[in-house]
């Protein structure tokens, strides 16, 4: 099914009740899944192909849903993120979103501006937030190019154009001395 609006209730319907929906993130197009349904995230895994051991990002709608930020990192992510969508990488307790894999104990996590993706984010949870591409393919720059990947293994598409100039996020991660660090500007 093709919709127009990420706000669609078959979207929200899809979201939470563990089905994927490919829809156009702040950044490229991504596979959405309920990033606390284990079963969601292992279909999302296996559609896109995507080793166990390789993460996925974790959209939120705010600074707050990232846990373990002490308010000077709140403060420089918030700062560094103003003019391009930016991902951070920090430490978790395992006992957070225990059904995503982990790389050292870390998840990603990029806050989303205020936006429909925003408002789908409180209204579903959290979500991960992949490319949508099979691994080791071009990311789809628009729904057909989606649909062409992934056919009915995804039940909803959010059809919001190209994305044809879009950069992925850059990524900072929270080093060992607890500062900032650029690992993809």
């Amino acid at each position: 099914m093709i919709v127009k609006n990420i706000l669609d209730d078959s979207v929200i319907s899809a979201l939470k009740n563990r089905q994927l929906t490919i829809a156009k993130t702040d950044t490229i197009y991504g596979i959405l899944a309920a990033a606390n349904s284990k079963k969601a995230v292992e279909k999302l895994y296996k559609v896109k192909r995507r080793p166990l051991d390789k993460p996925v990002i974790i959209l939120v709608a705010n600074i707050d849903d990232i846990p373990n930020l002490t308010p000077s990192i709140r403060r420089k992510y918030q700062e560094i993120s103003k003019n391009r969508p930016t991902t951070i990488i920090t430490k978790v307790s395992p006992n957070f979103l225990p059904n995503l894999p982990r790389n050292g104990g870390t998840l990603a996590f990029r806050v989303v501006p205020e936006s429909p993706l925003a408002e789908l984010i409180r209204t579903v949870g959290l979500l991960v937030a992949p490319s949508a591409n099979p691994s080791g393919e071009e990311p789809a720059k628009n729904v057909t190019e989606a649909i062409n990947y992934f056919h009915e293994l995804v039940p909803i598409y959010v059809d919001s154009g190209e994305t044809a100039d879009a950069q992925p996020s850059q990524i900072v991660r929270i080093n060992e001395g607890g500062e900032i660090e650029f690992l993809r500007r």
